[in-house]
């Protein structure tokens, strides 16, 4: 599973993607997380499962949607997990939302 986590510089990003990734290794699921900035999302959203919009940049929020391919989900990261840096909680929810979107997929066709 991929998941491009979108900041404005990358520092605190890069705790949570920590976090992350080890959440993900103790619950045995195999994840790659890219920290991106806006300007580098349209090199790494390439074959993602979802972008995460950190609150530095969620005024861009439109914008990532329109530059993102309908079928990858573009989900605002929630402040308070964001800044402390909760990687457990935002891995939880981004698999729930791959989840919704998958099912999603297969009731569409």
């Amino acid at each position: 599973m991929k998941i491009v986590l979108v900041c404005y510089s990358g520092s605190s990003a890069s705790i949570l993607r920590d976090r992350m990734l080890a959440w993900a290794r103790a619950n045995l699921i195999e994840a790659d997380v890219i920290v991106s900035s806006l300007a580098g999302l349209d090199d790494d959203r390439e074959d993602a499962d979802i972008v995460l919009v950190g609150p530095q940049v969620r005024c861009a929020l439109a914008n990532i949607r329109e530059r993102v391919p309908a079928r990858i989900p573009v989900v605002a990261v929630d402040t308070r997990d964001y800044g402390m840096a909760k990687g457990d909680r935002v891995m939880q929810e981004a698999l729930e939302e791959i989840r919704r979107t998958k099912e999603k997929e297969v009731h569409m066709g």
